[in-house]
Parts: C-alpha cells; structure tokens; sequence
C-alpha cells in the first residue's frame, strides 16, 4: 500500500507539472521504493530503498535512484540494475535518460543472450548505439577467472543485438592465443563460429586448419579456411551458402572453393611411378571447386544442380575424406524434376566434367516421363508405363583410353507398357495375368567382326617367318530398334494364424503371415541382341527371358500403442526367400540363385536387415549384406555396423558410431575392416569432453597403405588433431578434419 502510495504522488507531481504550463507530456513512467523525498521547485525526486523506475519495456533497479520529473534523467547508486527487454546491464552507478535513451555506465556487467559482458565504462549514445571500453565477454559462469573469455579495447552495441569488437583477443585459462582485428556478434542472427584445429599427419606434418563462419545477411552464410600443412604448405578456401530464411532445407545453393600449392603432391618416386602408371598425374597447384543447389520452384517443381571440378583424381581423398567416402567418384548433374496427380518427369543433364580422370556415362540430356501403377477408368484394368529419351555418351579416362577403350555415344528412345488384369479366385488366391512390352530406338548400334592379320619375325639367322592371329574389332552401324513384348502371370495368396493374443514387451499378440507367389515372365529372343547395342546401364541388357520366379514372404507382426492412444500393426519380422528357374532348355544353370532378405525390428531403437544369395551351381553363398543399427534419439547416440561379402571379391565391414554427442564425454568414429586377407583399412576416432561453456575434442585417423599385384604396398598415412569449441555454440566442424 505503501509503494502504491508514492507512485500515485508521483502521478501527482507530474499533474502539478503540467498545470504550471511546462512544455512536458505525462510520463507512463512508474515508480517503487521505500522511501520518497519530492523537491517541486526543481522537479526532481529521490527514492530510497528497493527502488524500482518502469517504463515500457525499461527498468532500473537501485539503492537510490535521483529522478528529474520534466528530463526523465536519472542518477542511480548502490546495486545498480538495468532491464530493456532481454539485455540486462549491473554497475555501481549509472545516469540514463527515459527520453533520450543515453546515459553512461561506469564498471558495468552485462548479461545478453549467452554472452556475460564486463566493461570498465559504457556511454549510451543513442538508443540504438552503446559504446563500452575495456571489455571482456564470455560464454562462461560468471567467476573471476572464467575457462574461456575475448577481450577488447572498445566494443560498440547497436539495437541492443550487434556488437561490434575492435581487437578482439582469445583467451583460454587465461593464456591468449587468437587474434582478430574486427569482430561482429549478431544476437538476431547465427553465431559467428571460429573453429581451429591443431594437428599431426605423416603425410602433412604439422597442420593448423581454421575455418571462420560468418552470417553477414539473414539467408546467406559464408566460412573461410585458413589452412597450413608444414609438409605440403598453405591452403585457403572460401564457401558460400545461401538458402532461404527460416528454412534452410528448402532452398539451398553452396560453392565451395579450395585450393593449395602442394610442396609434395606425391609422398615419394615409388608411388609417383605407381600412379602414372595409372594415369594419374598430380600438380602442385590443387584444387578443387563444387557448386551445390537445391530450389523447390513449386510444390510440384525441384530443381537440383550438383557439379565439381578437380585438379586431380587424388584430391578429394587426400583432403576432403568424408566427401571421399560417400562420393568417390564426383557427381556433375542438372535435374528438374516434376510430379502430378499419378504421374512424374525429369529432365536430367549429366556431364563428367573430370573426364580425364573418371569413366562416365554422360546423357546431354535424357527426359523421363512415369506412371506408376493406376487403375484406369471404369476398367479392372491397372496400367504402368515410362517413357525416357535422351542423348547419352560413354566416355573414359585418359587411362582407360590408352588401354585401347573408345568413347562412344547414341540417341536412345526407351518406353515401356504395361496392363495388369488382377483378379481372385476361390476367395483367396490372386491371379494377376499382364501383357505389354518395351520398345527401344537406338541412333547407333555396333558390329563385332573379327578380321586375319599377319605377324612377321625375324629369328637369330634372319629368317622371317610370318604366321596369322585373328584380331577383332568393333564397327558402328546404322539406327535400329529393339522390340521387347511380355507376357506374364503372376500368382499369389496370404494366409495366417494366431500364435498368442497376451501382451508381451513387444507388444499386444503375435501374428504369422505367409504369402507365397509366383510370376512367370515370356520375352522373345529380339534381332537386337544386347552384344549388338552399345552399354549404358541396365536397359541395354533387357533381352530374352522365359522364366518363373517363385517364393515365399514371412511376416511376424504385433500389436502396438502410439502416444495418442490409437493402435497399428508392427511388422516385427520380415523374411522373403525367393528364387527362379529359367525354362530355355539350353540355360546352364536351370535354378537361379536362392535369395534370402531378412528385416528385424523387434524394438524401436534397433533394427537388422540381412540379405544374401546362394549361388545353386556352385553350391556356395556368393553375396552377403548386413545393416545393423541402435539409436537412442533422446541423446543422439547411434551405432551402425554394416558388412559386404562378394565371393572371390571382397568382404568387408563397417562400423559408424556417435555415442552421447551432446553430454559431458562424448565418442564417435569410423571403421573399416576387410575380413579377407588386409585387416584394418581406415579408422577414425574422436574422444569429445565439455565443460560448462567449453568444449575439447582429440582425434585421430589411420589409413592403410594401397597393396600393389607385386605384394609391396605404399606406407600407411596417420594424423591426429585437436579441437576446441564453445559449449554455447554448435561446432562448426564435427568431429572431421574434412573441409
């Protein structure tokens, strides 16, 4: 009742103002303390004791606090405490002006966002700019000799949210280590991340990688690499990213640039040797740039552009590993791609612009238009069918080249037609008879033809002796179309049974489904056989087929609860086993081989798929693949384990992992392991430990020397590197030295 009192004498004041005709508006400023002294003469108010001034979104909090009614200029003493909005500003003494917005703060500490800023003395020059000297902000608690802190000589604010630093220095324990002339932290926009990373490689020696990111405009992101290798030399690399506001998903463009002057682009003469033999030449001037984009035109309409281009065939494995693992070979393409209601097209423009170092297959450029499977109207009748044309070239490296392949290229128009009668018999069995067929035109075919050459030598005593070889070669023929007709019939039926309606820990009863099938496919021997077409990927092999696939798909299923309450089936287990047997008497094998696919999803945070073939004729498996994988989405722990077998070929595993990326100690890495005869071929760890404001991470990378036919191999490549970063802020490199 008190406080409510001196607010309403305050009011009172300024009403007395008024009437004395003072060319002042009434303040909507409000007033708390304890204690109220007025001095209507000078206008002026002290307030003693919790004192509390609110206007709008400003406060000040005090021990005493002298307030001119007519100016709204306030002194504060004693614990002082300044609110506007989120910013928060605490001192001893403090002289603000409601008005003006400007004052001046002697020995302030600021709290923004995640920053604690202390300053020896801040003048308010506007309401907008704020101008501090002899600063230092952290991340960190607050204690006197906080983990990690930047100081500066001057720093000026602007809107409360920009902050603009003035010879900014690192220190970490107290010890500097980075430098600056000019910072800029926007509170409205992304953190400003600056990553360096310290490290060790047999192939680079010591190395220093830094990467600043900055976000100069909503919707656009730049990071700059400064980097440093003590054994190749330095590096530098600029990336742009723009994308949509809000949505970075949506539209997105990158270029990335990097490039280097490599003081050792070989590690020694055996592997330079080595590698010409392949056809690959490395300069010492490397680099690399790739453009990324990604632009949804409409709902309907996407836009993806992928291109890079190389100084050489080893710089992407050498210094961007990561991309290396998921993109050995760089991908050069342009595709638009459309879709409707029961139908989708593409145009796709697909050019390798590193063709001295990679085969490609090049369309310039190929349509496509689908129709996935549709009833068609007021028919039991269901439809599919696509239709694709374009120009395509097959081309080689200059290695392949000089190994006798030639490029070659044909206009290909290929479309396919399908009608399906489905139908069921006796209440359970479905019989689905189908009939179409595909036609392909062809802009060039090819000839094999062999031709008589002699061979003459010249022995000891001169004497020539000339003997024959037949040599064969290829011819480029005229235009020619391939006709493809099918006729199929495809049977199927499920059946299952109740093994148990109790509530288990994996839910609510268990179910067994089995549906066996079969299909049976006839297509005629075409003239165009597939040795007479030249090869770009799976449609030049379609040719003569008289066979039926038969098998059996095994489903255990459960009942479940989602959190809203309602229930589904879950397919618990999944295994279909399949085969085929092929009905030209001359096929050598009849039975194909036997495939076995197998899913598992008992619980939700782990799953398993196994897939393999047995080979019938040589009564072995001949292919294994298996994915495991167990997450834990609460706290973004994952590990995936991922094996390969091919016989006579390679059996290999994989394992991926990222445990408690988020918490104070934190794992992640990679494996590679070849079953067969190399053991370990790469490894890559990190260990990962965060304190309350910053966090350390050390890791390291192995990879194994390639094995050449003679039985040597090339010496195997190790580094390891340091990380630190702030907790506030996400890393701006993970766990990577990848640039």
């Amino acid at each position: 009742m008190k406080k409510l009192l001196i607010s309403l004498s305050l009011v009172f004041l300024h009403w007395l103002s008024l009437s004395n005709g003072l060319a002042q508006q009434q303040s909507d400023l409000n007033v708390e303390a304890d204690q109220l002294d007025f001095e209507n003469e000078a206008n002026r108010v002290t307030a003693r004791g919790n004192v509390l001034l609110r206007k709008g979104a400003q406060s000040l909090r005090a021990d005493v606090v002298t307030y001119n009614t007519v100016t709204e200029q306030a002194f504060a003493r004693g614990n002082v405490v300044f609110t506007n909005q989120d910013q928060i500003w605490r001192g001893d003494t403090l002289q603000y002006n409601f008005i003006t917005g400007k004052g001046s703060f002697p020995d302030l500490e600021m709290k923004s966002g995640p920053f604690t800023l202390n300053a020896d003395s801040v003048d308010r020059m506007s309401p907008v700019q704020t101008q501090l000297q002899g600063v230092t902000v952290t991340t960190c608690p607050v204690t006197v000799d906080p983990e990690f802190l930047i100081s500066a000589s001057k720093v000026d604010v602007y809107d409360e949210s920009i902050f603009v630093m003035r010879n900014p220095v690192f220190h970490l324990h107290g010890i500097p280590f980075f430098y600056l002339p000019r910072l800029t932290l926007d509170q409205e926009r992304q953190p400003t991340n600056i990553d360096v990373i310290p490290g060790y490689g047999s192939r680079d020696g010591f190395s220093l990688l830094t990467s600043y990111n900055r976000y100069p405009s909503d919707g656009y992101r730049t990071k700059t690499h400064l980097d440093y290798r003590s054994e190749r030399g330095p590096a530098l690399g600029q990336d742009f990213f723009w994308y949509e506001p809000g949505n970075h998903h949506q539209n997105l463009t990158s270029l990335k640039l990097y490039g280097m002057m490599d003081d050792a682009p070989y590690r020694d003469e055996k592997q330079k040797t080595r590698l010409n033999e392949q056809g690959i030449e490395v300069e010492e001037e490397r680099y690399r740039i790739q453009v990324r984009h990604r632009q949804q035109i409409t709902p309907t309409d996407t836009l993806w552009a992928n291109a890079s281009y190389l100084s050489d065939a080893k710089v992407v494995e050498e210094f961007f590993r990561d991309d290396f693992r998921q993109e050995p070979t760089p991908e050069n393409r342009l595709v638009y791609s459309s879709y409707g209601d029961g139908w989708n097209a593409n145009i796709e423009l697909n050019r390798q612009l590193n063709d001295d170092m990679f085969n490609s297959v090049n369309r310039l450029p190929e349509a496509s238009f689908n129709m996935p499977l549709r009833q068609l109207e007021n028919i039991d009748l269901l439809y599919a069918g696509s239709t694709q044309a374009g120009f395509l070239e097959r081309s080689y490296s200059s290695f392949d080249r000089g190994q006798g392949n030639e490029k070659y290229d044909s206009l290909r128009v290929h479309t396919d037609h399908m009608l399906f009668y489905p139908t069921r018999h006796f209440g359970w069995l479905n019989v689905i008879p189908r009939a179409g067929g595909r036609a392909t035109y062809y802009g060039n075919t090819r000839e094999t033809q062999t031709r008589i050459v002699p061979v003459s030598t010249t022995d000891e005593n001169n004497i020539i002796t000339t003997t024959f070889k037949e040599e064969t070669f290829e011819t480029s023929e005229s235009a020619d179309i391939r006709i493809l007709p099918e006729l199929g019939l495809e049977t199927s039926f499920k059946a299952f049974g109740i093994v148990h309606d109790q509530p288990t820990g994996l839910g609510r009863g268990l179910r067994h489904v089995v549906e066996p099938f079969t299909n049976y496919t006839f297509i005629p021997e075409p003239d165009l056989t597939p040795d007479k077409i030249y090869q770009f990927d799976e449609i030049d092999r379609l040719g003569e087929q008289h066979n039926m696939a038969f098998g059996v798909r095994n489903k255990w299923q459960t009942r479940r609860t989602r959190t809203d309450g309602s229930s589904y089936i879950h397919d618990m287990v999944n295994v279909a086993v399949s085969s085929n047997y092929d009905l030209r008497s001359e096929a050598d094998p009849n039975l194909g081989n036997i495939r076995v696919d197998t899913e598992l999803r008992l619980v939700d945070w782990a799953r398993a798929r196994v897939d393999f073939q047995y080979d019938t004729d040589e009564g072995e498996i001949n292919t294994v693949d298996t994915h495991l994988r167990f997450e834990d989405p609460q706290s973004r722990s994952w590990i995936s384990l991922d094996q390969r077998f091919r016989v006579d070929n390679t059996h290999t595993m994989q394992l991926t992992y990222r445990l408690n990326p988020r918490g104070k100690l934190g794992f992640e890495g990679y494996t590679r392991y070849e079953l067969e005869n190399d053991g370990f071929e790469e490894q890559d760890v990190m260990f990962t430990y965060q304190t309350d404001c910053v966090g350390y991470g050390i890791g390291g990378r192995w990879i194994k020397g390639d094995t050449f036919q003679d039985g040597t191999r090339d010496d195997d490549d190790y580094e390891i590197w340091f990380q630190i970063w702030l907790t506030a802020f996400p890393r701006a490199i993970l766990g990577s030295r990848g640039r």
